[in-house]
């Protein structure tokens, strides 16, 4: 909104401003602002009391332009900032009047909520007595009240939501209005201000105008005026070149005056410095005469001194001889010490050697309880997914039996549609944690892979001046090798290769290098030849210095020195291959191992295990560089021989190994990566919920109502199986007592004396 003053940068930065947001501080703006308009306007009155001082034409012309042209800048300034400050009143109006209405109408809404939350409140208190009532004609009237509040709430949620619709849209006006205004305050402020920049210019032109003709009849009256000042210096200096020649004439004779009366006077002062001698000879002689008094005095005082000096001397024999005997006492004492720092130091030597002993054991066991712990890991880790995968598939089966007998419910003894579980039930893999773990050790692979990349690859020559470049590049580097790895032949060696010529000693001394560097191939001196290439050059075109060549080389000789104990034979590589060692990648540890054989691959110069991937192989083939632009043989940088062979070994076998050996300090602080310790709590709990949460609790109400209806039916069944037995015992009752009176009605003469009564009965028994 604000436009920055142009003659900002001439203020002190201290000062406060007008479009400030604080109004204390455009207050005070304003005042200086007014105190500095009557500080103007007394200069220009001349009411203000100054020094009166004799300015030039020029001066005047600058200070009174100074002047007009701050008078200027200030109106100017001013009719600016009344936009400003406009604009920035209106400003602090609309912000009060926005967060009045945004505070009311939070409060409307905070009120609303409020009101909402007590008839929730109500709706869902009235929930627990419609669950618990029994009457469904009372469910169908309680519901039917429920959803009448609940559309309530929802109708004055509808109310507020489109009077806050109503509300933005009259925002929105209102920012479209303001937008417009604030374009139109823009416009007049920018055209205020081409104004003031044009006027300025005019009044800067004019000014300068004036002050060029101020200075130039200056100019011309300073002209005139030196002029009749140098004709009078003209005359003042011929007045003073003859008034001279007078005094210097009047100055000898007053010099032949002061000669006769010093004369007189020196004559004079030599009489009395003659007489003041001669006395002062006499006083000498006197003290003469006193120094030898005092001379035979100080005889006698040295005789007696010597006397005592001797005395002191005898003094001293005997203080001498004391020490003497003191020094062969402290002699012994500290012989006795140095037999007892003997024992000492053979004790401590004793010790560091057996302290020495403890720590090794310490760090082979240390090693091996590194070795257990991997591979107790490994162990851990498949126990662990073994038991996951049994629970998983416990529980999924258990889960399929519940889901089928629901199933069978819902469709055949409620004769409903059945509906499978909305959350579906989720797998190892599709936990978050799991894929980050399995993502993270593919990484951990990957980069492994490629760290046992020996070098880009490259394509072979073909054509006969490459291969010729090339041997001769080759034949240079096997020289710098030969020259500089001097410290891997031994010192008899070296004796025996004296009487022969300097090929058969390059020959010599290369195979006794390769021998001790492990290298036995012509692809791994290929190999080699590339970590050589980035310290080529071409001799002929360009100057290489060589500064510091010695030092570099003793430097990268004990490196390279520190890096060879490990590589001297072929046998102790493969020793070191193995030895166990865990590899981060928990996963391949759970697989079958693989092959750890190293293929050499001559088409990319690399050696990879053999079940790398195909796609690391070779990717972009390109030619290697043996000469230059110009066709000159590149030559080998001396200083970075044992550099780029100490680079090739470490990687050569490295990739051999198949690994990269870790130190003892790496080694204790490695972590192994595994699934089990990288799966999230709350991953796996999520996991097992999905299992406990498939079965909603309306479902479970369900079963609970199904259980009770069956217990109620299983009562009626087992009455009416204890019916069935009493109606059983009756019928058989029924057909022994038929079968008795059919044995007794077959006898005549009992049956004519049955009593009519009893006949009776049992016909009413049939």
């Amino acid at each position: 909104m604000a436009e920055k003053n142009p003659l900002e940068g001439y203020d002190d930065p201290e000062e406060p401003l007008v479009t400030s947001a604080d109004p204390n501080e455009r207050k005070l703006a304003r005042r200086l602002r007014i105190q500095r308009r009557l500080e103007a306007l007394k200069r220009q009155d001349g009411e203000e009391e100054e020094v009166v001082v004799d300015k030039s034409s020029t001066e005047k012309q600058i200070d009174t332009s100074a002047d007009l042209l701050e008078k200027l800048i200030l109106e100017g300034e001013e009719a600016i900032l009344n936009v400003k400050i406009a604009n920035d009143a209106k400003e602090v109006h609309r912000r009060n009047e926005e967060s009045e209405i945004r505070r009311i109408l939070l409060c409307q809404l905070e009120e609303e909520a409020k009101q909402s939350m007590e008839k929730y409140h109500i709706i869902n208190e009235k929930w627990t007595s419609i669950l618990a009532s029994k009457d469904p004609l009372d469910i169908h009237c309680e519901m039917n009240s429920q959803n009448v509040k609940c559309l309530e709430i929802l109708a004055e949620k509808d109310r507020l939501i489109a009077k806050l619709k109503q509300e933005l849209e009259e925002t929105n006006l209102k920012f479209t209005t303001d937008q417009q205004k604030q374009n139109d305050d823009i416009n007049l402020l920018m055209e205020r201000i081409d104004n003031q920049i044009n006027t300025i210019s005019k009044a800067y032109q004019r000014e300068l105008v004036l002050i060029d003709k101020a200075i130039e009849s200056e100019r011309k009256l300073l002209l005139a005026t030196n002029a009749k000042k140098w004709e009078q210096l003209y005359k003042q200096r011929n007045q003073d070149e003859i008034d001279g020649v007078e005094t210097r004439k009047q100055i000898m004779r007053d010099y032949d005056v002061e000669m006769k009366r010093v004369m007189i006077e020196h004559q004079e002062e030599y009489r009395a410095q003659k007489i003041w001698f001669e006395t002062e000879y006499q006083k000498l002689q006197q003290e003469l005469q006193q120094m030898k008094s005092m001379c035979l005095m100080n005889i006698e005082k040295l005789d007696y001194s010597y006397s005592v000096l001797k005395r002191r001397e005898d003094e001293n024999t005997i203080i001498k001889n004391q020490q003497k005997r003191r020094i062969n006492k402290l002699q012994d004492t500290v012989n006795g010490l140095k037999k007892t720092y003997i024992e000492l130091e053979k004790n401590s030597t004793l010790e560091i050697q057996k302290l020495t002993e403890q720590v090794i054991k310490t760090h082979k066991s240390i090693l091996e309880l590194e070795q257990k712990s991997n591979h107790f890991t490994v162990i851990n880790e498949k126990q662990y997914l073994q038991i996951w995968d049994m629970n998983a598939s416990i529980v999924g089966e258990l889960a399929n039996k519940i889901l089928t007998v629901d199933r069978i419910i819902y469709e055949n003894t409620l004769e409903l549609e059945w509906e499978p579980p909305q959350k579906p039930l989720l797998l190892k893999e599709d936990l978050p944690s799991y894929r980050g773990v399995i993502l993270e050790i593919d990484q951990k692979k990957a980069e492994a892979n490629e760290r046992l990349k020996i070098s880009d690859p490259y394509i072979a020559v073909t054509s006969l001046p490459e291969v010729n470049a090339e041997r001769r590049l080759l034949q240079n580097i096997l020289s710098q090798i030969s020259d500089h790895t001097g410290f891997l032949i031994e010192d008899q060696l070296r004796e025996l290769l004296n009487p022969y010529t300097v090929d058969d000693k390059n020959i010599i001394r290369l195979d006794s290098v390769f021998q001790a560097l492990s290298i036995k191939s012509e692809a791994d001196i290929d190999m080699m030849m590339n970590f050589f290439l980035p310290y080529t050059y071409c001799a002929t075109c360009t100057t290489v210095p060589l500064i510091g060549k010695q030092s570099n080389e003793t430097l990268i000789a004990a490196d390279l020195c520190d890096s060879d104990q490990y590589p001297k034979t072929c046998e102790e590589d493969e020793e070191m291959t193995n030895i166990p060692h865990q590899k981060t990648d928990t996963s391949s540890k759970l697989e079958s191992s693989h092959s750890k054989d190293l293929n050499v691959k001559r088409s990319c110069y690399c050696i990879v295990p053999i079940n790398a991937d195909s796609e690391n192989e070779v990717d972009v083939m390109q030619k290697r560089t043996v000469v230059c632009e110009k066709n000159h043989p590149l030559m080998t940088q001396s200083v970075f021989v044992l550099r780029a062979l100490q680079e090739f070994l470490t990687k050569y076998h490295n990739a051999k190994r198949g690994e990269v050996p870790l130190t003892f300090k790496q080694k204790l602080s490695h972590q192994e990566l595994t699934v089990s310790r990288n799966l999230s709590v709350e991953d796996v709990t999520e996991f097992w919920r999905r299992y406990r949460d498939i079965f909603p609790t309306k479902k479970e109400k369900l079963w609970d109502g199904l259980l009770i209806g069956l217990h109620k039916y299983h009562e009626v069944l087992k009455e009416r199986h204890k019916l069935n037995t009493e109606t059983n015992m009756l019928r058989k009752q029924n057909s022994e007592l038929r079968r008795l009176l059919e044995t007794y009605m077959q006898k005549p003469a009992n049956g004519l004396n049955l009593p009519p009564l009893e006949l009776g009965s049992n016909s009413s028994i049939e």
